[in-house]
């Protein structure tokens, strides 16, 4: 007899209600609770959704595509206590009338240069132009701190004002790419659910470059595979009833 849809759709909202509200539950207590009727796991397989379950998920697929796709070089900044007289010539930016630092790693600021543009924000979502004035010597094996300019900015930021920084490197090669959507991160790394026959199989990749909603996938997926963009985080509520009783977090 075929299950009228409210009725499956109720065991899916509880289970991700339980699974959100009582991560760190006891195992023991967890597994008490089942896998919701029109879903099922099966390892080396993947999560399986009759059509009506993948209906009411409202579980959506996309292939993995190569593209060129800029790198995006994300950091916060803090802005400088002194200030500097603005540069005569618009495209000078050496005497902006603000200056700010920010860290980076080592591996991600080896590929800043001086003179590289800055898309500068503020928590407010205002947005100012800068540039990259100096690449420091690492302050640690960790850390290198960046130097940024900004300009026209003297009588709306002040000292101590945190920003966020992003530089954009253009790349002429594709890459293999994938909706950011796509993406699970959790204690145990980054995933994504490939379409594997009639499942869902949570596959590890390795993470490159982000920009403009979609990531670069170096290693883990291939052009002409296709993944999950929607109800990611369902399928992986799903899958940890059915191996762990639910005791997972995401992050």
């Amino acid at each position: 007899m075929k299950l009228p849809q409210f009725i499956l759709i109720v065991p899916v909202l509880l289970l991700a209600g339980s699974l959100f509200v009582g991560c760190g539950k006891k195992e023991t207590e967890a597994h008490e609770e089942e896998v919701p009727a029109g879903a099922s796991f099966k390892a080396g397989k993947g999560v399986s959704l009759t059509d009506e379950t993948r209906q009411i998920l409202s579980v959506e697929v996309t292939d993995v595509t190569e593209q060129k796709l800029s790198a995006q070089i994300n950091f916060n900044m803090q802005v400088f206590g002194e200030k500097h007289h603005p540069a005569i010539r618009e495209d000078d930016h050496t005497g902006c009338d603000v200056h700010g630092s920010g860290v980076l790693s080592p591996d991600k600021a080896a590929s800043l240069r001086t003179g590289q543009p800055v898309q500068i924000q503020t928590q407010a979502k205002e947005s100012f132009a800068g540039v990259v004035l100096a690449i420091e010597k690492a302050i640690t094996l960790d850390e290198t701190e960046i130097i940024i300019g900004i300009t026209n900015a003297a009588t709306k930021l002040k000292p101590g004002d945190f920003l966020s920084a992003v530089v954009t490197l253009p790349r002429e090669e594709t890459v293999t790419v994938i909706p950011r959507a796509a993406l699970l991160h959790s204690v145990d790394g980054t995933f994504v659910y490939a379409v594997n026959g009639d499942a869902y199989f949570r596959t590890a990749v390795k993470v490159g470059a982000e920009a403009d909603g979609f990531a670069e996938i170096t290693d883990g997926l291939f052009p002409g595979d296709a993944v999950v963009t929607k109800a990611v985080d369902s399928l992986w509520l799903i899958e940890l009833r059915a191996t762990k009783g639910g005791a997972g977090c995401t992050h």
